[in-house]
């Protein structure tokens, strides 16, 4: 009975607890998930050694990314163009690959620890924010699911302007480990992390309080535009004009309205296509009315000879803003030509596309400078804040349908929300089937579409100047303390062994 309770209800357990922590994020948001998952794993890991705890600790993986990033085969099979088998086997790798952070997370844990009383209230947090950062750029990134965005509107959002996503991870993890540390430690210690662990969640919900940044100005009025088009219709020639009609009567009668931003890739043809045609006419009239609008298309590098996933904003003249970071497999195939030919995520007429410069200028929308960032670009808190704190407003525009009707752009919408947390700037995010918002620089939604509607949301937001802490120093405090940590505890692991 042993056996089997080792080798099977464990990972069970674990599988379990996984896909429970995916209840925290949105659409569900219940923050409150977050740590008594993350305490399960724990509690399953006691007195494992290092190989038993990499079988646990995948199995979390499995039920974390099984349920939680599911919507990538709706993503390759539905609007990829992957055949079934195709799309279950890219899925399932994709999983498989992304449960082996929390399995390594969960056998250092194990090793470094040493079973000594303690020791996991720091050595679990470390090495579960370092397979945190570690997904942050291998493979040029996969952040999703990173446990600070349970945080977004929970009580420890406000320590995501001094630490960001990566530090609310750290503190999320440290309070399962404090829970874990206060159900089997014994003595005088135990009511000390009980005060701190207090101290902790409700500083969380006092710092929500503290205006890092001041207004730069009086507000101003803006119009979002969400398109709904559905993705098999976006680069339909049949039916291009007609989606040209839809965003033009839609902003019309928002003309004079400051700022006006439409979706990722908007339009359903090329730049130099529209450029003396359509764009002419809509900028005409935008700058005769006082307005500028902000959109997304695709560009013709010529001296590079790339197409470029791009926002063109027209005013009195016209400004471009190229995506730095782009979606592998999405926008760039690094795989052979065979399954280049099977498989394009975003189903655009144009497959690997260049990359924008990584230092460009700042748009500049009535003055405003801009910090702006295009889909897949969100997820990367450490690039946004390098348009700051020079930027006042952040713009966020992105086409989700390729999700589907899955609830991934719920996730992809909390996550938004955190870049406007982290840097204390009002946030405007058009997208074409939603989620379309304004958030204020606390992170709080100050108007929102329905999702897969047509609509437009008008609002006000208030440019602002001054730099969090995030900003300044970005994630180098966390990494610091996640190396110290690590390091100390191989270092008192190999003391006690000598």
């Amino acid at each position: 009975m042993r056996l089997i309770h080792e080798g099977f209800l464990r990972p069970l357990g674990a599988l379990m607890a996984g896909a429970v922590l995916v209840l925290a994020f949105a659409p569900w948001q219940w923050a409150w998930l977050a740590p008594l998952a993350l305490w399960s794993l724990l509690f399953l890991l006691r007195d494992q050694d290092p190989r038993r705890a990499f079988g646990i600790g995948y199995a979390f993986g499995l039920g974390q990314f099984g349920f939680g990033v599911s919507w990538v085969f709706v993503s390759i099979h539905e609007h990829g163009n992957a055949g079934l088998p195709l799309a279950l086997l890219l899925t399932g790798l994709l999983i498989g690959f992304l449960a082996l952070f929390p399995a390594l997370v969960t056998a250092v844990t194990a090793w470094l620890d040493g079973r000594a009383p303690g020791r996991a209230l720091w050595v679990f947090p470390a090495a579960w924010v370092a397979g945190e950062w570690i997904r942050t750029w291998i493979f040029t990134g996969f952040p999703w699911l990173a446990v600070g965005y349970t945080q977004t509107d929970g009580p420890l959002a406000g320590f995501a302007p001094l630490l960001g996503v990566l530090g609310l991870g750290a503190l999320l993890v440290g309070t399962a480990a404090s829970l874990e540390f206060l159900r089997t430690a014994q003595g005088r210690w135990r009511l000390g992390v009980l005060l701190a662990l207090v101290f902790l969640w409700v500083a969380g919900f006092a710092l929500r309080f503290h205006a890092w940044t001041q207004p730069a100005g009086p507000a101003v009025a803006v119009a979002l535009v969400q398109g709904n088009i559905p993705q098999e219709d976006k680069w339909d020639q049949n039916r291009a004009d007609q989606i040209l009609q839809r965003y033009q009567a839609l902003t019309e009668p928002l003309l004079g309205t400051p700022i006006i931003v439409w979706p990722e890739a908007a339009l359903p043809q090329v730049y130099h296509e529209l450029a003396g045609t359509y764009l002419t006419r809509l900028q005409i009239a935008a700058a005769a009315a006082g307005s500028e609008i902000v959109l997304g298309l695709l560009r013709f590098d010529p001296e590079r000879r790339v197409y470029l996933n791009s926002v063109l904003a027209l005013g009195l003249d016209r400004q471009f803003y190229d995506k730095r970071h782009l979606v592998p497999f999405g926008e760039y195939f690094p795989v052979p030509d065979f399954v280049r030919h099977q498989m394009q995520v975003l189903d655009m007429p144009y497959s690997d596309l260049g990359a924008g410069e990584a230092q460009p200028e700042l748009l500049r929308l009535q003055g405003l400078p801009v910090a702006t960032f295009i889909c897949y670009e969100a997820v990367f808190g450490r690039e946004v804040i390098r348009d700051l704190p020079a930027a006042q407003l952040l713009v966020n525009v992105s086409n989700d349908a390729w999700f589907g009707r899955s609830f991934a752009p719920y996730q992809h919408f909390q996550i938004a929300q955190m870049r406007a947390v982290e840097t204390g700037r009002d946030l405007l995010r058009a997208t074409n089937t939603g989620i379309t918002a304004l958030v204020d620089a606390t992170g709080r939604v100050q108007g929102q579409l329905p999702p897969f509607e047509v609509g437009v949301l008008r609002g006000e937001v208030v440019p602002r100047t001054g730099a969090t802490p995030y900003v300044r120093w970005g994630d180098w405090p966390v990494l610091a303390w996640l190396v110290a940590s690590l390091s100390l505890a191989a270092w008192l692991r190999k003391r006690a062994a000598s």
